[in-house]
């Protein structure tokens, strides 16, 4: 049975990993708009900066804990700059909390 719910576990990490991040020029915007640069940005999430740079591109995606830091930040970023575009993300972005902080992710390149 534990297979199963495994299985079931990896499905919902899965749903998980979508509709969180805005398009990647507005994840680009809300950095600059906060004086923000990437190696600063990348240093608070515990990636390289070519690795973030990529999540910011889009050309690559985050996975869990990052992810839902990311998330968060753009989220925070999003209320005080506000947002440009649909903005169906800043719901779950709000609500992104890191799945497991006790262990060492791998980087989503």
């Amino acid at each position: 049975m534990s297979e199963i719910f495994a299985a079931v576990d990896a499905l919902l990490a899965k749903a998980r990993d979508g509709g969180d991040l805005p398009e990647p020029a507005e994840r680009e915007r809300l950095r600059k708009a906060a004086g923000l640069t990437q190696v600063e940005v990348a240093a608070a999430l515990d990636t390289r900066r070519e690795t973030f740079a990529k999540w910011e591109a889009g050309t690559a995606q985050p996975r869990a804990p990052k992810r839902g830091a990311y998330a968060f930040l753009l989220a925070g970023l999003a209320d005080i700059h506000g947002t440009q575009g649909p903005d169906g993300w800043l719901t779950l972005a709000r609500q992104a909390r890191p799945l497991d902080t006790s262990t060492d992710a791998t980087e989503g390149e």
